[in-house]
């Protein structure tokens, strides 16, 4: 009886939470893209990911990007985990393909084109993994891939 009784105030629980987010965030869903204040955007899903869900968040992803409502930013996530056996070639190779698929995503949901020019206030004292815009963050993102590259290649 108790954990019955304990299961049915749970599950109230929850539903009064979900009615709460949905009322204080209208696109809220109660779902795998949602959780609380954040909302899933976009990701690559992680090869190592055995599930045969579509990106969201809960699976592996390489690089995602959700978006913080309470904050009203963008923050991107990059799985920084792996070690390559090229060292870091391999990592560069990792990279630009994120890069790459970062790119595509963000030209075919129009979210940045030739209009868009980055600024220094793009990459001032700022996380550089949060940002106002998706433009913003993926121009951070270029940057940071670009930079590693030339610090990598002096260093070599």
């Amino acid at each position: 009886m108790f954990l019955k009784t304990k299961m049915w105030c749970s599950a109230i629980r929850n539903r009064i939470k979900h009615y709460n987010l949905k009322r204080k965030y209208p696109d809220y869903k109660d779902d795998e893209y949602n959780c609380e204040e954040l909302k899933f955007i976009w990701g690559i899903k992680s090869s190592d990911d055995l599930t045969s869900n579509e990106a969201n968040l809960y699976t592996m992803n390489d690089l995602d990007i959700v978006f913080d409502r309470e904050r009203n930013e963008y923050l991107l996530g990059i799985e920084t985990i792996y070690s390559f056996a090229e060292g870091n070639k391999g990592e560069i190779k990792y990279l630009e393909c994120l890069l790459d698929k970062f790119t595509e995503f963000v030209k075919e949901k129009g979210h940045i084109s030739a209009a868009d020019n980055p600024s220094l206030c793009c990459i001032e004292n700022t996380d550089p993994w949060r940002a106002g815009t998706i433009s913003e963050l993926y121009i951070r993102f270029k940057i940071f891939v670009n930079g590693y590259k030339s610090v990598v290649s002096e260093i070599s």
